[in-house]
């Protein structure tokens, strides 16, 4: 079974933080991900396609709005997951970036380099994404096929625990 690699667009205006993230995800996700940089968002948009998994946005970005940048992205591939880092806590911003399609929104700090690899991890290995992508099942039949093996250990550990 080969382990199909997904495209992880970073959009950092910061140079030091952009390379530090990246060594981070790839020492994380070694084989699993192609990471590209980029530090506008003009460029950014260019490249995305069908074949953007994840997009992690800073927020901060000087003179561009990751407002903007998401909604376009959501035009390009509603299927892309967006994830944003911001170093302000204010929770309207949160708030704004959850309804024009991001996925997660994670505050820059001590734990926002664990707290990206959790998302990105959750991402790769949603079961759907794994049946569908690997196995070349339709997305129906995998949602159904999740569902019965989830269903399935519950019932199990629910007939043991009454033995």
């Amino acid at each position: 079974m080969e382990t199909q690699i997904q495209n992880l667009f970073l959009l950092e205006d910061n140079p030091l933080s952009s390379n530090r993230i990246v060594a981070f995800l790839e020492n994380r996700f070694k084989n699993s991900l192609r990471i590209s940089t980029f530090t506008n968002g003009e460029t950014l948009l260019e490249e995305i396609d069908g074949n953007t998994t994840i997009v992690i946005l800073d927020y901060d970005l000087k003179g561009e709005k990751a407002d903007v940048l998401i909604l376009e992205i959501r035009k390009t591939n509603p299927k892309t997951e967006i994830i944003i880092l911001s170093a302000d806590e204010d929770i309207a911003i949160a708030i704004d970036a959850f309804r024009n399609g991001a996925k997660s929104f994670i505050i820059k700090g001590e734990q926002s380099k664990r707290q990206l690899f959790l998302v990105i991890y959750k991402i790769l290995n949603y079961p759907v994404r794994i049946l569908t992508e690997r196995f070349a099942i339709n997305k129906i039949l995998a949602i159904f096929i999740a569902y019965f093996i989830i269903i399935g250990i519950v019932v199990y550990i629910g007939m043991s625990l009454l033995n």
